[in-house]
């Protein structure tokens, strides 16, 4: 291939590969920070070919996103054959779609296979829900559906103004039908910064993670993902002051965005993207034409990874006056 060894990356391939299969979306959420507004797929060949690519490099993790997902004319076959592959799977969806015959469909391909569902919805009461989403009802059935096909789910509620107060409720809704779910404070992208009235402040969502801790001790301690605990770690929680200082410390550093290393974001025409928050600032090539490890280990990849602080300080609030890379510490002066 030609490529300096220098640039090479540090690992032979991503951990995880987030695949936007789809540019297009049956929702508008007002946080969302995908550029849901494209009515565009993936282009099924190349998907296909993609897909066996990261088998012989070993990726561990497929993740099939959009948009949503099953608006892809293809997506089935898509999923099929991932499972094949062997790779472990998620599949993150709006719920609209999966109906009683596409949740059977997707259970008998699923069967005895590495895959999770995730479904979005962001309360049990649709009335709050819609607040922000959508179609609450309609989700909110289908997944009662799904849960009963016995595929593995998972409910992602994003937290904003509106549901700050209620989301744990989810919960008690869903569970043991479900048993996993996932809980996000609402990122600050340019979408969400359109709504400041859903925004979110350091100690609404401090509350709320305490709340959320008090209230899950009276499920399995697998409920949640890892989110919880890096959550209340974030917010000092059951921690040392040592390990509190460390977790601070380390983070204002940079040191803990991974990003362009272990997860990779590739979009509806193949751009390959270090992060799925800061698209316009950590594109590291295209691979319509082209082999996955070309881009994975080109120069352009390097500066994406090597970059000074995260692409997500340069993103701006809605009338372009301010991003965060404007507050950054004393620290990162010489960056500037």
């Amino acid at each position: 291939m030609g490529i300096d060894i220098a640039y090479r990356a540090p690992l032979k391939a991503p951990l995880t590969v987030s695949l936007w299969v789809t540019g297009g979306c049956n929702l508008a959420c007002k946080y969302c920070y995908a550029d849901a507004s494209r009515n565009i797929h993936m282009e099924p060949a190349r998907l296909f070919m993609l897909v066996d690519e990261l088998k012989n490099l070993e990726v561990f993790d497929i993740t099939i996103a959009g948009g949503e997902p099953f608006l892809h004319p293809q997506i089935f076959e898509v999923i099929q054959q991932i499972l094949d592959s062997d790779m472990q799977m998620g599949v993150l969806s709006n719920g609209v779609l999966l109906n009683e015959k596409h949740a059977a469909r997707l259970a008998d391909i699923a069967d005895g296979k590495k895959m999770i569902l995730q479904i979005s919805l962001d309360s049990p009461d649709p009335r709050i829900n819609d607040l922000t989403r959508g179609m609450g009802e309609t989700v909110l059935r289908n997944i009662k559906n799904l849960a009963k096909s016995g595929l593995q789910l998972q409910i992602s509620c994003v937290l904003s103004s509106m549901n700050i107060d209620t989301a744990h409720l989810i919960i008690d809704e869903l569970y043991p039908a479900v048993k996993r779910f996932h809980f996000l404070n609402i990122q600050r992208t340019e979408r969400s910064l359109r709504h400041p009235e859903l925004l979110i402040n350091d100690s609404q969502a401090y509350d709320f993670w305490m709340r959320l801790n008090e209230h899950a001790k009276q499920f399995p301690p697998d409920l949640f993902l890892p989110s919880l605990r890096i959550m209340l770690r974030s917010y000092g929680a059951e921690e040392s002051p040592e390990s509190w200082d460390f977790h601070k410390n380390a983070t204002f550093s940079c040191r803990s965005c991974s990003i362009g290393l272990t997860k990779i974001e590739v979009t509806p025409d193949f751009d390959v993207l270090g992060c799925d928050i800061a698209k316009d600032f950590s594109n590291m090539g295209n691979i319509a034409h082209k082999p996955f490890v070309e881009v994975w280990n080109s120069v352009t990849a390097h500066n994406v990874r090597n970059a000074p602080y995260p692409p997500c300080y340069k993103i701006r609030s809605s009338d372009g006056s301010l991003a965060l890379e404007d507050n950054l510490r004393p620290e990162f002066a010489c960056f500037r």
